[in-house]
């Protein structure tokens, strides 16, 4: 990979983080990494990456939805391809739906979405497609 695609990972749980990004770095992405929504927001005004892997739930269930439908309203941002990493699918099932209809009813702010324990051959996939336009 001649040039070096920029991946912003952006997870509460820094054991994930980690893992991902010495899996991504093994295949020639650059990472920047974020543990919360407020540090991706200073790293996005730093520099705008070719992707972001984002978390749903961390200092509140709904913390990466919120930042990505924000994200999703800046014409600078637009465009960012966003991949959802979550174990809210899961929470949903235990919790029931009530809780979280405010968020189900909503029009999700990507296209992507995987849920924890993520099968990082299918995101390493679903990855390079995003970036090769596809």
């Amino acid at each position: 990979m001649a040039n070096k695609r920029t991946i912003l990972l952006v997870d509460d749980d820094r054991d994930i983080r980690d893992s991902l990004r010495i899996i991504l770095e093994s295949k020639g992405y650059l990472v920047k990494t974020a543990g919360n929504g407020r540090e991706a927001v200073a790293a996005l005004q730093a520099e705008v990456p070719d992707l972001m892997i984002l978390d749903i739930m961390m200092a509140t269930d709904t913390e990466g939805f919120d930042l990505a439908f924000e994200l999703k309203q800046k014409p600078e941002f637009k465009n960012l391809p966003i991949v959802i990493l979550t174990s809210f699918l899961e929470k949903v099932r235990v919790e029931g739906p009530d809780k979280f209809q405010h968020i189900l009813g909503e029009e999700w702010p990507a296209k992507w979405l995987f849920e924890k324990p993520v099968d990082t051959k299918k995101l390493l996939a679903k990855i390079e497609g995003i970036l090769a336009g596809g």
